[in-house]
């Protein structure tokens, strides 16, 4: 089984963008450059909903590209990476698994995505992100900040018009190509790995909790492979199969030993009540010391709401103020 992972979210709390913007806020005097990416992260989403031609989720790295490259060095782009913490369970679930068959695909630029990659033993070659072009300017910022405080007032709806001639009229193109690891893109990779490594779709098992992941999650889902929503959201859970919620990522190790046979220890799980009795001694041990409570849901429209209230319930507890970043 191929393993494909989200990083933001399963692998480290911390929204790398958002907080190099919180960063450059800091250097520049605007301590609410957080809340210029929330609105735009929003923007995002608005665009994702819409199906606009040509635009991926996660593109708000492609749409602050230019402000991050022209504000931070690489050096501090990845001393903010250095820094984050790493999704409780994380390091001991990649020291249990065979890493030539884990990989990312990451929005994530690539100074943040390399780093946690290297932190959790990851090969750097299996790591597909984004490459933050260099930009000399931007001189659309201005324009960018006036319509941000029209936000303040009024919320995404109020500007998403004014955003949009922005972004998609008087900007030149030079600023918005930066090609981000997104939404489609994400599933390219799951395509491209079946090719090269001669596996089946329906024989991966990929990890996202976002918008950004959709695509992915929709096309394993399809293709009969496992789509797992780990502390996703209201964008991320309807497109996966299976939604794992819980405080640890080490939540995943008893799907994963139970591959092929994952539906089967679902059903059992949920049917059992001293769940702790179906795992591994070691498992349990480690579930026990650890305080490994999670819940696995197979995913069902009627049971939906339920499900995304405890994904969000979990997300919000690890991810804390970067939980809302959807």
């Amino acid at each position: 089984m191929i393993l494909v992972f989200d990083l933001e979210g399963p692998l480290s709390p911390m929204d790398h963008a958002a907080e190099a913007m919180r960063q450059i806020g800091k250097k520049i005097g605007r301590p609410d450059f957080f809340e210029l990416f929330q609105m735009l992260s929003l923007y995002d989403d608005e665009l994702t909903i819409e199906q606009k031609p040509g635009y991926n989720p996660g593109d708000t790295l492609r749409l602050i590209a230019p402000i991050v490259a022209t504000n931070m060095s690489s050096e501090e782009l990845i001393a903010i990476s250095e820094k984050a913490t790493l999704t409780p369970g994380a390091r001991d679930l990649m020291k249990s698994l065979d890493t030539e068959d884990v990989y990312i695909a990451s929005t994530s630029y690539q100074q943040h995505a390399y780093t946690i990659a290297r932190r959790l033993g990851i090969p750097k070659e299996h790591v597909n992100c984004t490459e933050l072009l260099k930009y000399e300017d931007f001189p659309y910022m201005d324009s960018l900040l006036w319509i941000f405080e029209h936000y303040k007032q009024d919320g995404i709806m109020a500007v998403k018009g004014v955003l949009d001639a922005l972004f998609w009229g008087e900007m030149e193109h030079q600023y918005l190509a930066t090609r981000v690891c997104g939404g489609e893109r994400k599933w390219h990779v799951v395509e491209d790995l079946s090719g090269e490594k001669g596996v089946d779709i329906s024989e991966f098992m990929v990890i996202g909790d976002s918008i950004t992941d959709i695509n992915m999650l929709e096309g394993v889902k399809k293709a009969g492979g496992i789509a797992v929503s780990f502390n996703g959201n209201q964008y991320s859970a309807p497109k996966a199969n299976l939604a794992v919620s819980a405080l640890s990522l080490m939540a995943l190790k008893p799907i994963i030993d139970a591959y092929p046979n994952v539906w089967e220890f679902v059903r059992e799980w949920n049917e059992t009540p001293e769940k702790i009795k179906l795992l591994k001694p070691d498992m349990r041990e480690y579930f026990k010391a650890h305080k490994v409570n999670p819940f696995y849901d197979e995913v069902r429209n009627y049971i939906l709401d339920q499900v995304i209230a405890r994904q969000k319930e979990m997300r919000a507890a690890i991810r804390k103020e970067y939980a809302s970043l959807t």
